[in-house]
């Protein structure tokens, strides 16, 4: 058990500073509501879908998130400098 909570943990939290991401926290919550919707609009008749731009909107949401999160490993520090070349 100890294991999987390490593992969720280290999921959410940054890497260089060790805080709680909100873009990884926002991400994993919109990516569970996409597979909330996915999973409720497979069961039940168009009537009970949520609308084509909500969806869409979480998709933006989720895609910025990634995306923001993959970025900021790649960005320079500005505490850093780095080799020189």
């Amino acid at each position: 058990m100890s294991g999987k909570k390490n593992f969720l943990k280290s999921m959410f939290t940054d890497c260089k500073t060790g805080d709680v991401s909100s873009k990884r926290v926002i991400g994993f919550i919109g990516f569970i509501s996409l597979l909330t919707i996915m999973f409720i609009n497979a069961l039940y008749s168009k009537s009970v879908a949520p609308s084509r731009e909500l969806i869409d909107a979480i998709q933006y949401i989720v895609i910025a998130t990634i995306v923001g999160t993959s970025a900021e490993k790649f960005v320079k520090d500005k505490g850093n400098d780095g080799p020189t070349i």
